[in-house]
């Protein structure tokens, strides 16, 4: 290999990870459970050495090396999931019809939205947990996508629609996303 035109970044794996790599999957295990991902693109190249994942392209091209940034960050996300874990608040706000949430499964229903008659639903992604008060909702998990996606999918469900949106503030917004299980509820 020409080693000239080679791009690549470094990540530190923590003590408390195990990271293993069998072709281009990676497979991080820490004391909150376990995550694996698969980094298909035929442009970069993955390897441990020591305690350092090391992810390289040898195409001098932008779009190679934003590659390499990205299974960076994944891989990053990975660790911090495993180690803390992911949770993002979110606010349930209205103004005359109170709303009421369900969670049935793998999909959360939304009752009494701005007072129709008929339930909105939203999907809930992979393995999480969700915490509910009178006002909020807590949603964590170790996969930082799984937990973000469920949020915005709850989010997107409460989208108002025909409406003024300046006047019909009804919905439910993530107001917080932390890293670790520090939020608690307020009961």
């Amino acid at each position: 290999m020409d080693n000239k035109s080679v791009y690549e970044q470094r990540i530190e794996i923590p003590s408390e990870c195990q990271v293993s790599l069998e072709d281009k999957t990676v497979t991080v295990t820490g004391p909150k459970g376990t995550l694996e991902r698969s980094f298909p693109e035929p442009q970069t190249t993955i390897k441990i050495e020591g305690n350092e994942l090391i992810a390289s392209t040898h195409v001098s091209r932008k779009r190679a090396k934003a590659l390499v940034g990205t299974v960076v960050a994944h891989v990053r996300n990975m660790m911090l999931g495993v180690r803390l874990g992911y949770e993002y608040e979110m606010k349930i706000v209205y103004s005359h019809f109170p709303i009421t949430v369900e969670q049935q499964g793998d999909t959360m229903f939304i009752k009494n939205f701005i007072g129709e008659r008929g339930m909105r639903s939203a999907q809930l992604i992979g393995d999480i947990k969700i915490r509910t008060t009178e006002d909020e909702i807590f949603i964590s998990g170790i996969d930082i996508e799984h937990v973000s996606q469920s949020a915005a999918n709850i989010q997107q469900a409460c989208k108002i629609r025909d409406k003024d949106r300046r006047v019909f503030l009804d919905g439910i917004y993530v107001i917080r996303k932390t890293k670790g299980e520090t939020v608690k509820s307020i009961v």
